[in-house]
Order: structure tokens, then sequence, then C-alpha cells
């Protein structure tokens, strides 16, 4: 019994045993299982890691392949004189990348006198490296641009300082040089008639050219100039249509007076004119002819002060739609001073097609300008001190006695007897009607006369009807059309009074502070309107009152230059290259 129970419970030993090892075989298999799976995860996160790898180098592949295409239209679309298509080529072949450019057709290539456009095509494949473990063995970048190089139509306005400072240092030849490759290169950039120009040179004022003037309403008072005299508010807007202004329906602007401080009888001294009536001072209005630009702008001179403040009212003026809403560019076509083609000229604000642009050069701040007083105009309206008397040349043509009317003597030997009273002659008119002025001495009462340099009294004036031969008549001069003829200077060495003089150079004059309000002012109106104004100071003190009102005039400081010497093409050629528009449109 005892070897059995003994046997038995070994039995039960040995059972438990094999149960023990076969638990033990149990958990060394859980064990693996847990490996396996941790190595799947790291697998997991190695491809993740890897994909993002892969794409992140795809990423950067695909961005630097597209960077380089769009360089490289825009380098096509913006050459002038070369091939678009071999510059792309060449643009591919430095960045090492030639090997992923499409081939361009001829098609992908638009070239006009005002617009280059360039299509072109890449594409490159990259093998993975960790990607391809999830069966993705390469990625394929595939780039496309489209560049385009396009001027709109353009309207410019180029105001030109030409004050007499502008006469020393070549200033005028360099500026006239810099002016002349700026219009060539506007217009080699444009389609013929997309692209005006004009030419507003300015110094004591601007002179508008005859066909503008007879378009505006002016309050006339002479025929020597067709200078316009602003008020301050007419440089609150950009067009020449403000309240009692120009082209609107009020009270017609006013002309200036045509004179000069210093200068002798009908030879007013050109350096201090009020206004300058030669062709080489007006404005050029509209021009799309390289040649009449260029031969407008070599015939600048310097003279004169400076009225920037003017020239800017003017260049903005001539970009204002009213001009062409107010019939003005229609009697310039009228006239032959516009060509006929351009009958939308100057084209509404809100033309998107249309870009409006200032460019404006000074050499120096404003300066004082002088008017006679118009509130209390003594010398300004009728009654002036300043007579035309006409004649005209007399020849015999016969006499008779008083005792025989019916019989007439024609030989001119008779002529000596018309001194006597029985003998009655008549003569007839031979040749012009001649003038003799006569200038009153308003102290005295006395008449200068100004052909002979001597004077006569007040009643020996009066008897002009009766002692000069061939005596047709006496005018007595506006005052308005006496300063065309004299200066205030000339008038006070005449007759000692200083009157005009006093009045001329002290009441109503204009100082270069308020030159530049008003210039602030017209420019502020004229960027409101969406133009875009470059100004340009040429060899001007820097931080001086003449670069604070020029850039203050321009869109942004970037649109401020300065320019010294022939520097001064580097700053033209800048503006153009700004104004022939670069621009990625794809």
């Amino acid at each position: 019994m005892t070897r059995q129970r003994i046997s038995a419970r070994n039995d039960r030993h040995t059972d438990r045993r094999r149960r023990h090892r076969a638990s033990a075989a149990f958990v060394h298999d859980e064990s693996g299982a847990v490996t396996v799976f941790s190595l799947f995860v790291f697998m997991m996160i190695l491809i993740a890691g890897g994909i993002g790898i892969d794409i992140m180098r795809f990423e950067m592949r695909r961005a630097d392949l597209q960077n380089t295409l769009d360089s490289a239209v825009l380098a096509g679309a913006g050459t002038r004189g070369l091939e678009p298509k071999a510059i792309v080529e060449d643009y591919f072949d430095k960045s090492g990348l030639s090997n992923y450019l499409n081939p361009i057709k001829d098609e992908d290539v638009y070239t006009t006198l005002n617009a280059t456009r360039v299509e072109a095509t890449a594409d490159m494949t990259m093998p993975t490296h960790l990607l391809k473990f999830s069966g993705v063995k390469s990625m394929t970048a595939v780039a496309a641009s489209t560049a385009e190089k396009r001027i709109p139509k353009l309207e410019i306005s180029l105001v030109l300082d030409v004050s007499g400072s502008m006469g020393s240092n070549s200033k005028l030849n360099n500026l006239k040089s810099a002016a002349k490759d700026f219009v060539t290169t506007i217009l080699d950039n444009s389609t013929p008639g997309d692209t005006v120009i004009s030419i507003i040179p300015f110094s004591w004022s601007v002179t508008p050219s005859q066909g503008m003037y007879d378009a505006l309403a002016v309050d006339e008072k002479h025929t020597y100039s067709t200078c316009l005299r602003f008020k301050d508010k007419d440089f609150n807007h950009a067009s020449l249509s403000s309240g009692a202004s120009a082209t609107s329906n009020g009270i017609p602007v006013d002309q200036m007076i045509y004179t000069a401080v210093y200068g002798g009888w009908q030879n007013l001294n050109s350096t201090w004119r009020s206004c300058y009536t030669d062709d080489y001072m007006r404005i050029l209005p509209y021009s799309n002819n390289e040649t009449a630009l260029h031969t407008a702008i070599d015939a600048l001179q310097a003279r004169g002060n400076t009225s920037g403040s003017q020239g800017m009212k003017w260049g903005a003026a001539l970009l204002d739609p009213t001009f062409r809403t107010k019939g003005v560019t229609g009697n310039l076509i009228d006239s032959g001073e516009m060509d006929a083609s351009l009958t939308t000229v100057p084209a509404d604000y809100d033309q998107s097609e249309t870009l409006k642009v200032v460019v404006m050069m000074g050499d120096g701040q404003n300066t004082t300008s002088y008017f006679f007083d118009v509130s209390d105009p003594e010398y300004r309206g009728k009654h002036s001190d300043l007579y035309n008397v006409t004649y005209q040349e007399q020849q015999f043509d016969y006499g008779f006695t008083k005792y025989n009317k019916g019989y007439h003597y024609t030989d001119p030997y008779y002529e000596q007897y018309c001194k006597y009273g029985w003998f009655k002659c008549f003569y007839k008119a031979t040749g012009d009607v001649e003038s003799v002025y006569y200038l009153r001495d308003p102290d005295d009462g006395d008449y200068y006369n100004i052909d002979q340099d001597e004077w006569i009294s007040g009643q020996e004036f009066k008897d002009l009807d009766q002692i000069l031969p061939g005596y047709i008549g006496t005018e007595q001069l506006d005052w308005e059309e006496a300063w065309g003829m004299m200066s205030p200077d000339y008038y006070r060495d005449i007759t000692g009074n200083s009157g005009p003089w006093n009045d001329y150079v002290g009441s109503e004059r204009v100082d270069g502070s308020e030159k530049n309000t008003r210039m602030k002012n017209v420019c502020a109106a004229t960027k409101n309107e969406g133009v875009v104004v470059y100004t340009i100071g040429f060899e001007i003190s820097q931080g001086g009152t003449a670069e604070r009102t020029l850039k203050d005039c321009a869109s942004t400081g970037a649109h401020y230059y300065r320019a010294d010497g022939i520097n001064i093409n580097d700053a033209f050629g800048s503006i153009a290259g700004n104004v022939v528009q670069l621009r990625l449109t794809q």
C-alpha cells in the first residue's frame, strides 16, 4: 500500500512538473509576440519618417525648379534686343537644371512693341530613399510659368525746371540728354498710339500752347501771352475746373499780366519776364512723335525764377480727363497740335488700361513771383498813362484859291502856298499808318514822346490833331496793354513815379513758401486720383527746402531721386524702368 501511495504521489508530481513546463513555455511565447509588435511599430515609424524626408526633399526640389523657372521667364520677358527663348535656356543652363527644361516652342513666346510674353514648363523625376519601401520608387515635379512685360496705355507729363539756374554747370545739357533717353525708352516699349507724353517746361510760370489757351475760359485782357494766374484754391484740385477756373462754368481764370520787373521800351528783359512767349517755353501737349518730343527738349533754354507749383499744376491738368470732356483736346486736334487719333486722351482716372504718370525735375526751391494788385487795381484796367497816336504820311494832292475853287493846282510846286489863308490845300495818304507812343507824367501832366525822346506839354498833346501831319487818332491804352510794352522800372525811370513799381513788387507777390504749400496741395490732389508721381532733385541741397518739397510731392519715398551731373541719366533711366512694368502674370 505504501509503495502504491508513493507511486501515485510521484505520478502527481510528474504531472505537476509537466504542467509547469507547459506554463513556462506559454510565458516564453508571449514575450516573443511583444518583440514582434515592437519591431512592427519601429518599422512603421521608420517608414513614416522616410516618407516625410522624401516629401521634404521633393518639395525643396520642386520649389527650386519653380523658382528657377519663374526667374527664367521673367528674365526672358524683360529682355530687350535678345531672343527670350535663348535667355530662358541660358538661365537654366547656368543654374545646372537644363536637363529639366522642356522644349520652348515658337508659340510659347509672344512679342509686340509694348509686350513680351513667355511661357515655359519643366519637370524632374526624383528617386525616393525610404518611400520606395512603401512601393513609391520615384516622384515627379512639374513646373509651369508665364511672365509678361507689358506697358499699358501711358499718359506722361514730363515737368521740367528750366529756370535760370539750369544754365550753369552743364545742367541743362545733361537734362536734355536724360529726358530724350527717357522718351525713347518709353516709346520703344509702346505700341504706337498707346503712349502720349507732354513736355511742360516751367520757370516763373508755364506757357500753354495757343490751342490750349484758345479752348480755355480766360478773362483775356491782352494778346501778348497765354500764361494764366491761379488762386490758392485752384491748387486743391488736379484739374483746371475747380471753381473760378479755366475749364469750369464759373468765372473765367485770370490772365497773367505780361511784363517784367526790369526792361526797356518794348524790350522786356527775358530773365525777369512774368511769362515767356518763346516757342521753347511752350507746352508740347500729348505727343507720341519721338522726333517732335526730342526737338522740344533740345530747344529748352534756361530763363527766369522758379514756380514748381505752376509746373505741377499744369502737369496734373494735362492728365485730368476734364481736358477731354471740356473740349481742350478737341480744340488741340482741330488746330493740328494733337494727333486726330487721340480722341480718348486723357483717359478717365478709372480706366484700368491707362497708367498716368508725372515725372517732375527741379533744381532748386521755389522763388517769389510778382503781381499787380487786383483788389485795389490802380494799375490794372482802363485809363493807363500810355497813349498811342496814329498818323499817316501825306502827299500834296492839289490846291485852289478861294477866288477860283473850280481850278485845281496839282503841281507840287504850289504846296508852298498852303501856308497862306487864301490858298486851300488837300493831301492824300501814302504809306502805312504809323504810331508814336506818349507816356504821361501823372505829376505834372506832360507827355513824353518815346520815339523822339522829348517832352511836350499837355496842351501841345491835345493839339496834335492840328499840328501833326496826317493825324488819324489818339488811343489811351489799358494798363494790361501798356505793361506788355514797358516794365514798371521803365515807367519809373521816365516819369520819376515809383507807384507802379511798388505795386508790382510789393502788393500781391507770391513767395517761395506759399508756392511750396500750393505745390504740396496739387501733388496730393493728383496722387489721390491714382496718378503716379516721380520727382527728381537735380543738384540740390540734401535735406533742404527744395528736397523736402520734392519728396513730399512724390508718390512714396522710393519715387524720389537725387541726381548730380550726368547721373541724372540714371534717375530718368530708373524711372523709365519702373514705368515699363515687369510682372509675373501666372
